[in-house]
């Protein structure tokens, strides 16, 4: 029996091939720009040529703040699973305000689920 190929479900090849020169100057610009992305050369012409903007690498500052930023809403879960543990009156007794205490509960929430936002700021990754 015969196979056939199915062009359906085959990849079209990548079979453009385009040359491209730079002067020294021009070279040593797009090797700063691959150090700040961490992409390869090609991946970055090619990325760009199409109008894609590579994200770029975070600085050590950033991956501190992010890390810090982490452990917060690691620990703010943590207090909200405490205080959702504990009975209405044991929670009023800790806050002793019931407005106050509503508020701190949905501020909490509230950061909790921003947390997605602000990460998406640091790394350009949706989660």
């Amino acid at each position: 029996m015969v196979k056939k190929n199915d062009s359906a479900q085959q990849e079209p090849k990548k079979e453009i091939i385009r040359s491209v020169r730079y002067t020294p100057a021009e070279d040593a610009v797009l090797d700063a720009k691959c150090t700040t992305c961490g992409l390869p050369k090609s991946v970055l012409i090619h990325d760009t040529s199409l109008g894609y903007d590579p994200p770029q690498l975070m600085t050590d500052g950033q991956e501190e703040a992010l890390k810090s930023l982490s452990a917060a809403r690691s620990e703010l879960i943590g207090i909200r699973n405490a205080l959702n543990a504990r009975s209405q009156e044991q929670r009023k007794r800790l806050f002793r305000n019931d407005q106050f205490m509503q508020v701190w509960i949905e501020g909490v929430n509230a950061l909790i689920r921003e947390w997605k936002t602000i990460q998406y700021h640091f790394t350009g990754i949706r989660r």
